[in-house]
Parts: C-alpha cells; sequence; structure tokens
C-alpha cells in the first residue's frame, strides 16, 4: 500500500497474468458443472412425480445457473483483456476517469468506476 492506502499498480504482463489465470479457473470449474451450454436449463423441467428426478432436475437447474453467471464473469474478463490490448484498461467505460487502484485490485475486470457502477454506467458495476 501506498502513502494513501491505495495498492501498487501492477505491470500490465501481472495484470493480463491475472486475469488469465481467473479465466482459466472459471473455465475449470465451468467445466465441472458439465454445462457446455448455460442455456440448457430451458431443457429441463421437472416431470409430474416429486422424488429422485426432481431432485435431479434441481441439481442441474442450480449447476447451470452457477455455470451461466460464471460465464458472464468470463466475459467481464475477456472484454478487460481486450481493453487491455487496445489500452484502454484501467478507464472507467462510462465517465473515462481513471479508475482507482484499490477498484482494479479488488475487481481486475472492472469497466466502471464505483460512481458510475452504482448508476448503471455503461454495462453494470461489473460482478465477480
Amino acid at each position: 500500500m501506498d502513502d494513501a492506502g491505495e495498492p501498487p499498480i501492477p505491470s500490465l504482463a501481472d495484470v493480463r497474468a491475472t486475469l488469465d489465470d481467473k479465466r482459466r479457473e472459471l473455465l475449470e470449474r465451468i467445466a465441472r458443472f458439465g454445462a457446455s451450454d448455460p442455456a440448457e436449463t430451458s431443457n429441463l423441467n421437472f416431470g409430474k412425480r416429486i422424488g429422485d428426478g426432481t431432485t435431479y432436475a434441481v441439481e442441474r437447474m442450480t449447476g447451470a445457473y452457477q455455470a451461466r453467471t460464471l460465464y458472464e464473469t468470463v466475459t467481464e474478463i475477456e472484454r478487460a483483456l481486450e481493453r487491455l490490448d487496445q489500452g484502454s484498461y484501467g478507464r472507467c467505460a462510462s465517465c473515462g476517469e481513471v479508475i482507482p487502484a484499490g477498484r482494479m485490485a479488488a475487481l481486475p475486470w472492472a469497466e466502471l468506476c464505483v460512481p458510475c457502477g452504482s448508476r448503471g454506467g455503461a454495462r453494470g458495476a461489473g460482478s465477480a
């Protein structure tokens, strides 16, 4: 931390490595759900009886929902990698101001500063 309490600013190579590692980790977690397409929840039903089939359907729906949420984060990470390549990483996509280092350390794929994220900004606040 510096005198202002901000974490040190990592190199772009470190940022890329962090983003790549997180993307890889999330894709591995998605693969464990066995959901190649998170939209498959539309094909699930509970049937007419409560029992093992219903439990299985609920488990599949839960896994597919979790995979969908992880896919959304992977997409946010991919957009962060694009911003890194374009030279706009670390700037708010809505107002153009520099995103504080503390926010970028906490959420390296953030595309909005906190004020813009809380207002809805360009694409939302960025999820974890």
